[in-house]
């Protein structure tokens, strides 16, 4: 859900985009796609801050455009790094929630490909995602317990469908 008028925006700017009239799925937003959409979003309401050279890269890079963004997200007081700030707070947000939802007092497991790449701006406790993390108002002292852990190995979800078709192989061969 939207955590402040930009991000209400954002999500009318998607819906129309996607043409939704109820709902924008989280990947909208939490994902290399999803940081492209909030750039495009960001570019759009606030053209004279858009750096030309990397916007030209941008509309160049295909399906590569959220890499564009992330690559030039250190640039301080850009869109590229308002854009990762505002997706990054996203997945924590969500991630917070899933927490709330289970519970798992040995830890959540933040894995998948967006946790490596853009640790930098996941890390510390001043991070947009851990901010957003915690950031569930009267249930917010529940997450105090609950250990935050990145994962930086990519291929953490082929390594357990790995062990899981291992597992069925075995009983089928026994």
């Amino acid at each position: 859900a939207p955590r402040s008028e930009l991000e209400v925006e954002l999500l009318q700017y998607l819906m129309k985009k996607f043409q939704q009239n109820h709902r924008v799925s989280v990947e909208r937003v939490v994902s290399g796609k999803g940081l492209a959409n909030v750039y495009e979003f960001l570019a759009q309401k606030y053209p004279k801050r858009v750096a030309k050279a990397i916007h030209a890269k941008f509309l160049e890079a295909g399906d590569m455009q959220g890499a564009v963004v992330g690559m030039n997200a250190g640039i301080k007081g850009s869109l590229m790094e308002q854009a990762m700030h505002i997706m990054v707070g996203t997945y924590g947000s969500e991630c917070g929630s899933a927490a709330l939802k289970w519970i798992p007092t040995g830890g959540l497991y933040v894995t998948g490909g967006l946790t490596p790449k853009n640790i930098k701006h996941i890390e510390g406790e001043e991070s947009p995602f851990l901010k957003a993390f915690f950031d569930k108002g009267r249930v917010s002292p529940l997450l105090d317990s609950i250990p935050v852990f990145a994962v930086m190995n990519e291929d953490i979800g082929l390594r357990g469908a790995r062990v899981c078709a291992m597992r069925e192989f075995k009983s089928l061969c026994s």
